[in-house]
């Protein structure tokens, strides 16, 4: 080879070695810029995400305190209710209904009894002659 054509091969090299390096620097120009923006996005959602504890944190720390207020309320309450229960004299109570019902039913029975001894027939008969007495009684006074 002679020394024009090594000059020409090397300086073909040389212009595709331009445009490879031309499209390289392009390349990361457009990765640069990739990269700013990406920077600039995460910045801007820590941001929002920071600004959003900072609002959202008092209310969580409100609801959490009014939990534990119920939560201590409700243990308070459920304390009560079992001391209650425990001073409740609940068999007495059900023995005591259990009395009162057989008393009820032997009561009930007694009255069925004496309304069966009751004799309809005669007490109508009395009520008519009643009537029949009271009725002109009772035109004559008017």
């Amino acid at each position: 080879m002679t020394q024009d054509e090594q000059n020409k091969v090397i300086n073909e090299h040389n212009k595709d070695m331009a445009i490879v390096e031309k499209r390289q620097l392009k390349y990361q120009k457009l990765s640069f810029a990739m990269s700013l923006i990406t920077m600039l996005m995460v910045g801007a959602i820590m941001v929002v995400i920071v600004g959003a504890v900072f609002y959202v944190k008092p209310m969580i720390t409100d609801i959490y305190d009014s939990t534990m207020i119920s939560l201590a309320n409700l243990e308070t309450l459920t304390d009560d209710l079992n001391v209650q229960m425990k001073q409740a004299d609940l068999e007495g109570t059900v023995s005591n209904i259990n009395k009162l019902t057989v008393q009820a039913t032997g009561d009930l029975s007694d009255a069925m009894d004496r309304l069966n001894s009751i004799d309809f027939e005669t007490l109508n008969k009395a009520i008519k002659n009643l009537n029949d007495t009271v009725e002109p009684l009772a035109r004559l006074f008017r």
